[in-house]
């Protein structure tokens, strides 16, 4: 059975190459780099995502009490590899006070080269890149939050998610999307933990898997 690819910047199905070559197209978008539909996670395939991708894909140490990792998905096409990967995780709210109508809090992790547009879509933004936007933000005001990744601090600057919160920077050469919801969830949750590229773990990554969050289905 093929398995769906779609569009990474607007989720509509991705039209195969012809019998001659050429590449994935989107009737919206054009040309693209295709996405497979979301994975259940399990180790052994965090560990084989991780050996195919280009891109980092980031892995939160440790993870709080009660989380476990809730997806994976990526973007590439033939043997080129791996240019986008998503890692969600999920868990308890951390303010339960807070957390009445969304106990559950999901966090995505969202590695990607320049020109994908896997995080925007998934943050529910216009456009391919958050260059732009983060150009003029960086000009102007102090990154909002700092996030460890691979021993070094990588600013983030925040920008608008409906329901949720996201943060974008720069890390590792690609650019790095922390996806949140709820919004009231991602402040003191962030400050729990720093991210580790799991290309750079040798063994099977220990971490718990849980069933696909919903947010990928």
């Amino acid at each position: 059975m093929t398995l769906l690819r779609t569009c990474p910047r607007c989720g509509s199905v991705a039209r195969e190459p012809g019998e001659h070559g050429g590449t994935w197209t989107c009737e919206e978008h054009g040309q693209i780099v295709p996405v497979g539909p979301a994975q259940v996670p399990t180790q052994k395939l965090l560990r084989q995502v991780a050996l195919d991708s280009l891109v980092p894909v980031w892995m939160p140490r440790p993870l709080p009490q009660g989380w476990e990792v809730t997806g994976l998905q990526w973007a590439g096409a033939g043997a080129g590899g791996t240019v986008a990967c998503v890692v969600a995780v999920s868990g308890p709210h951390p303010l339960p006070e807070m957390g009445d109508e969304e106990p559950t809090v999901d966090l995505m992790f969202v590695a990607e080269q320049p020109g994908i547009g896997l995080g925007a879509h998934l943050a529910g933004m216009h456009g391919v890149d958050p260059g732009p936007l983060l150009a003029e933000k960086a000009a102007h005001d102090p990154a909002e939050i700092k996030l460890e990744a691979d021993d070094h601090e990588v600013p983030l600057w925040s920008v608008p998610v409906d329901g949720g919160l996201a943060y974008v920077g720069e890390a590792s050469g690609v650019w790095l999307w922390v996806l949140a919801w709820p919004s009231s969830a991602a402040l003191a949750l962030l400050n729990r933990f720093c991210l580790v590229d799991a290309r750079n773990v040798e063994t099977e990554p220990d971490l718990p898997c849980g069933s696909l969050t919903p947010r990928l289905r």
